[in-house]
């Protein structure tokens, strides 16, 4: 079984909250707080291997803030892109796909996922070089995120858009070279929206076989936003308009 190392108590019950397979956990000697109790006890109720430390063992996983508790827990699974839109077309009439292309940073892959989450984003995909690992970093930072959305790698950004052109999902790129703002754009029927990195943005190639573009808003000379946080502004901007 391929494995990841995730730290956090919350990253932890989250794990075993989502049934991913928990191999080991180890929790530092002498921890008590209602949160650590909490995780105690579903340990021992579900029955998943566990053992006391000391802080310098939790150390030698990691040196972030582990909270007293780190896991080493199955990897996460990602998706066949075919069979994942097929399903989910079949599902939903008005699907919301993700497309992220060259975002490296795992703390703003894992923000986005937390957002994507929470808004119900179907599935998020990913090209399998050039983009954040699926780490115990990105579990943290999703809060939870990282188990609830569906993830695809692909070899070719491009092979997601034409197989959802193929079934007449528009796909607009977030760029601030578009003229038109996220507020002028109908995004209330299915639609995959698409985000590149802060320095380079979306790849030109990508870019030209995109069907529309926008831009958010902005003031004060500033260029661009963090991308998770762009990612939050236009995921709640479809929110609102879908009612």
């Amino acid at each position: 079984m391929d494995t990841i190392t995730i730290f956090g108590i919350r990253a932890i019950l989250e794990a075993i909250q989502s049934e991913k397979p928990i191999d080991k956990v180890w929790l530092l000697k002498g921890s008590q707080s209602p949160l650590f109790e909490h995780l105690l006890h579903t340990l021992r109720t579900k029955n998943i291997a566990f053992s006391f430390v000391p802080v310098e063992r939790l150390e030698r996983f990691s040196s972030k803030n582990h909270q007293g508790a780190v896991a080493r827990i199955a990897a996460l699974a990602t998706q066949e892109m075919e069979p994942l839109i097929e399903t989910i077309l079949n599902q939903k009439e008005n699907p919301l796909f993700v497309l992220l292309d060259g975002i490296t940073d795992t703390r703003n892959f894992g923000a986005i996922l937390r957002s994507a989450a929470a808004v119900g984003v179907d599935a998020i995909f990913i090209p399998s070089s050039g983009s954040a690992p699926l780490n115990g970093d990105v579990v943290k930072t999703s809060a939870g995120g990282a188990f609830q959305v569906p993830i695809s790698k692909v070899q070719h950004l491009k092979d997601v858009v034409y197989h959802l052109k193929a079934h007449e999902i528009p796909t607009l790129a977030l760029t601030e070279k578009a003229s038109e703002t996220v507020y002028e754009k109908d995004l209330k029927g299915p639609l995959a929206v698409v985000f590149g990195s802060e320095d380079v943005g979306i790849s030109f190639g990508l870019l030209k076989v995109l069907d529309d573009q926008a831009k958010l808003p902005m003031q004060n000379n500033i260029a661009s936003l963090n991308v998770s946080v762009a990612c939050g502004v236009l995921f709640y901007e479809i929110i609102r308009q879908r009612g």
